[in-house]
């Protein structure tokens, strides 16, 4: 009776998590947003208590950029003077330097720091337009990126800011409340 019950949660719990990537949009080219969509990110600071470890100073943004999958800067901004990261948001609305509408494809940002440069891979796709909802590996966009650097206990990592307003439960993706990255097919 015991082995049943075993059996029975591991099979839940294998449910939960396959579930859970594929609701929040799991995709081997990062994170995914609407066209049009305005794209928002920023730079978090935390820090790691560590034994007799360094004292982390506040990093700074220098500037930012998005350059396509061929690595052409699409749009750009540097800033001066440089801010704190706490008090820096960056927004993309998904025009290029010229202020033309960018177009679907693999994208990817890099954010200038005190620290270092950040990058995070993204994806901007056209839900009207789909066929299937999950990229396949047939067109797969390998692209590394790094999010996050760490020196002592001091780690700066760059984000995307999700505009939702709620929480997620894995099972309740459906709902629309994680925003764009999960997302499935058809026009809004």
């Amino acid at each position: 009776m015991k082995r049943r019950w075993v059996s029975i949660g591991c099979l839940l719990v294998s449910t939960v998590l396959v579930v859970s990537l594929v609701g929040f949009g799991w995709s081997l080219s990062g994170d995914r947003f609407k066209v049009g969509e305005t794209i928002t990110f920023e730079i978090q600071d935390t820090t790691t208590w560590w034994w007799g470890c360094c004292t982390c100073a506040e990093t700074l943004v220098l500037g930012w950029r998005i350059v396509n999958s061929a690595e052409q800067v699409v749009a750009f901004a540097m800033l001066e003077p440089h801010l704190a990261a706490s008090a820096w948001q960056g927004v993309w609305t998904q025009l290029d330097a010229n202020a033309v509408a960018v177009g679907t494809g693999h994208y990817k940002l890099y954010v200038d720091t005190s620290e270092g440069t950040l990058s995070r891979c993204f994806t901007i796709y056209d839900p009207c337009a789909c066929n299937r909802c999950y990229s396949l590996c047939g067109d797969c966009y390998v692209c590394e990126d790094i999010s996050s650097i760490t020196n002592c206990a001091c780690k700066v990592s760059l984000v995307f800011v999700q505009d939702c307003q709620i929480g997620c439960f894995p099972l309740f993706w459906w709902g629309g409340c994680c925003s764009s990255a999960t997302s499935g097919c058809g026009c809004p």
